[in-house]
């Protein structure tokens, strides 16, 4: 039996044949794909036309070829064409623009059309103008514009290294194995603080809701029989009030929590109750702080307090910038973690919040980077984690719960989770290739951190 070519595949190859011949009369190139195209026929590259350099902008495409028959709709103004759904399909898959080019043999007409640029509410249908969308002289600007375009919708390209280590944003929380539980004989904190300022109690470690008191601390002996009935007292595990599903014990476990970090930590950190974040404290006004941690591997430091002149008036502050975070507060199975989400809180002078802080702080997130949100949240982790420059030690994300460390002011106590392994790695040096803020966007090593957790 001899072997035949068919119509088709003749028309086919000769289509192809007279799209490269043309693209060629204008100057630029078509490379064909050969034997192994499965929807793309082939790419254009485009050649400057005055100095015959090849700018390495390209778009991918497809040939259909037809002998004489009219398109659907043809008029003498245009037509329409319904692409094949797995066309389409494998089309938006492409990792640069695609363009479908028709040509009819017996009036040599050629035309062509982005598939991306369907009709409204159908993703297969084109519609074609004979006067816009001929593919001569006049059409390659436009033709040529589609190669610059990046990130487009749908586009999606794998990852093509193996897997790298990242860093959640979470600390575990130890606490003490008994918490002290109380009737109070006010309904909430805010009627009782009065009464115990009164007092020379100066601690606000503790909760009141429902008339219910809850704490750290035995309030026994203490300014704060002030709010509490000292004889209805009692300690229990702690476990009964911070590993149950009531949801009035979860609120109260939080809101204990944000408090006894306040308390705890108050010699190096305020609370901004609007911003509802812990902020660095400023030693002194309109002055300085620099703060020494460790980050991943070696010592360093940071200007946790930055102290901003004015640029026109001479010697005159504008605004002080401090380290912060907010804390969110997770529980997954029977542990307690914190999350700590960067961010900064602005003063006039160090104490007094900023006029127009919300401003401020929305320029400067438009400048954060991968690499300082990573520096911050290392710097909260090392202050949270005990503060001494010996390598910390990293905990499995659910294995015990690691022990207090040993001191009266230590009431609760956090502890570094273990880094995951991921499965692919992000391709950030790929990224880097298009995006004109690649230098400023580097960090040191490739470690990334992921965020987690839910607002408190």
């Amino acid at each position: 039996m001899s072997k035949t070519v068919t119509d088709n595949q003749r028309n086919g190859e000769l289509g192809e044949t007279k799209v490269k011949a043309r693209v060629l009369e204008l100057g630029h190139i078509f490379e064909g794909r050969g034997r192994l195209e499965t929807g793309i026929d082939g790419t254009i590259e485009f050649r400057n036309p005055v100095t015959g350099r090849m700018t390495g902008r390209t778009v991918a495409v497809q040939v259909k070829t037809r002998v004489d028959r009219a398109y659907d709709g043809e008029t003498e103004r245009g037509f329409r064409y319904l692409m094949r759904p797995e066309d389409v399909g494998y089309w938006r898959q492409s990792s640069l623009p695609v363009v479908l080019v028709l040509l009819r043999l017996s009036d040599n007409s050629f035309y062509w059309k982005e598939v991306a640029d369907c009709v409204a509410g159908n993703e297969r249908l084109l519609e074609f103008d004979k006067a816009v969308d001929r593919l001569d002289a006049e059409a390659m600007d436009r033709l040529a514009a589609l190669s610059v375009r990046r990130g487009r919708m749908g586009v999606f390209v794998p990852p093509m290294r193996t897997g790298e280590r990242a860093h959640l944003n979470l600390i575990r929380i130890a606490m003490p194995e008994e918490i002290y539980v109380g009737e109070s004989p006010f309904a909430s904190g805010r009627q009782a603080v009065p009464h115990l300022l009164a007092t020379d109690e100066r601690r606000f470690d503790w909760v009141i809701r429902d008339r219910r008191f809850v704490s750290f601390r035995d309030p026994r002996g203490t300014g704060m029989e002030a709010i509490v009935d000292p004889d209805t007292v009692h300690a229990v595990d702690t476990e009964l009030v911070s590993d149950t599903d009531d949801h009035d014990d979860e609120i109260v476990m939080i809101e204990l929590l944000r408090r006894t970090m306040d308390e705890q930590f108050s010699n190096d950190l305020a609370w901004e109750k609007n911003a509802r974040a812990f902020f660095f404290r400023a030693i002194e006004r309109f002055a300085p702080r620099r703060y020494e941690y460790r980050s991943l591997k070696d010592p360093t430091s940071a200007m946790v307090v930055q102290v901003y002149m004015d640029k026109k008036k001479v010697e005159m502050v504008r605004s002080v910038r401090h380290h912060a975070f907010s804390p969110r507060f997770e529980r997954i199975g029977s542990v307690w973690f914190l999350s700590i989400s960067p961010t900064f809180v602005f003063t006039e002078d160090g104490f007094k919040p900023h006029r127009f802080a919300a401003d401020l702080l929305a320029g400067k997130k438009r400048l954060d980077r991968n690499g300082s949100i990573r520096g911050q949240f290392f710097l909260f982790r090392f202050l949270l984690s005990g503060g001494t420059l010996a390598p910390m030690a990293e905990t499995d994300l659910f294995g015990a719960p690691p022990p207090l460390p040993p001191g009266p002011d230590r009431v609760l106590g956090f502890e570094p989770v273990e880094a995951i392994e991921m499965d692919v790695a992000v391709p950030e040096d790929a990224w880097a290739k298009d995006d004109p803020n690649a230098a400023a966007m580097r960090t040191d090593g490739d470690e990334g951190l992921f965020a987690v957790g839910r607002t408190a």
